[in-house]
C-alpha cells in the first residue's frame, strides 16, 4: 500500500507534464525526503516511511523535544533551497537545465514551508508552539487559515494550467491535500 501513492504521483506527473519537468519534480521530491532522512539518521533515530495521497510520511522514532522536531521538520525544505542555490550557481557555468532544477527545488522548499497541515510548515509551527506552551487557539486559527489557503492554491494552480497549460502536478499536490482536509473534517 506504501507503493500505490508513489504510483499515483509518477503516472499523474509523466502524463500531464513534459518528461523533462516531470524527472526533475521526482528528483525534487527525492532531495526534500533525502533531507529529512539524513537530518534523523545525524540524530541517531530510527525511520520509517509511509506512502500517502498527498506525500510520504517520514515516520521517526523517539523524538525527545520540540527542537529536535522542528529540525526535522525544516530538514526538508532545506535540502531543496540548498540544493537550488547549488544548482543556480553552476548553471552560469553550464546549462538552463540546471536553472529549471533550481528553481524547482526552490519552490518545492518553499511551498513544503507554507503553514498548511500535513505540510513542513506546518508541522515546525505546531512544534514551536507546543515548545513555547502557548494557547491550543493559536493552533486552531493556524488549521482554519491552512483550509483558506489550501483552497486559494488550488484556485491559483488552475490559474496557472490555464495560463500555462502546464503545472498539472501542483494542482494535484493541493487538491490532495484539500481532499484529505475534507477527509479529515467528517
Amino acid at each position: 500500500s506504501n507503493l500505490l501513492p508513489m504510483m499515483f504521483w509518477v503516472l499523474i506527473l509523466f502524463s500531464f507534464e513534459e518528461p523533462f519537468l516531470a524527472t526533475v519534480t521526482l528528483i525534487s521530491a527525492f532531495i526534500h525526503e533525502l533531507g529529512h532522512i539524513l537530518c534523523i539518521l545525524l540524530m541517531g533515530k530510527s525511520f520509517g516511511i509511509r506512502g500517502e495521497i498527498n506525500g510520504f510520511r517520514i515516520k521517526n522514532g523517539r523524538i525527545k523535544s520540540y527542537g529536535e522536531e522542528i529540525l526535522i521538520y525544516l530538514s526538508g525544505p532545506l535540502a531543496n533551497v540548498f540544493c537550488s542555490v547549488l544548482f543556480f550557481v553552476f548553471s552560469n557555468f553550464a546549462t538552463q537545465d540546471l536553472s529549471a532544477i533550481g528553481l524547482i527545488n526552490l519552490a518545492t522548499g518553499l511551498s513544503n514551508l507554507l503553514p498548511i497541515r500535513g505540510y513542513d510548515g506546518y508541522g515546525a509551527l505546531s512544534a514551536l508552539i507546543k515548545k513555547q506552551e502557548l494557547s491550543n487557539s493559536i493552533l486552531d486559527a493556524l488549521s482554519a487559515c491552512s483550509n483558506a489557503l489550501i483552497l486559494a492554491l488550488c484556485v491559483f494552480s488552475l490559474y496557472l494550467i490555464d495560463r500555462y497549460n502546464g503545472g498539472y502536478w501542483i494542482f494535484a499536490v493541493f487538491f490532495a491535500s484539500m481532499i484529505k482536509e475534507i477527509k479529515l473534517g467528517l
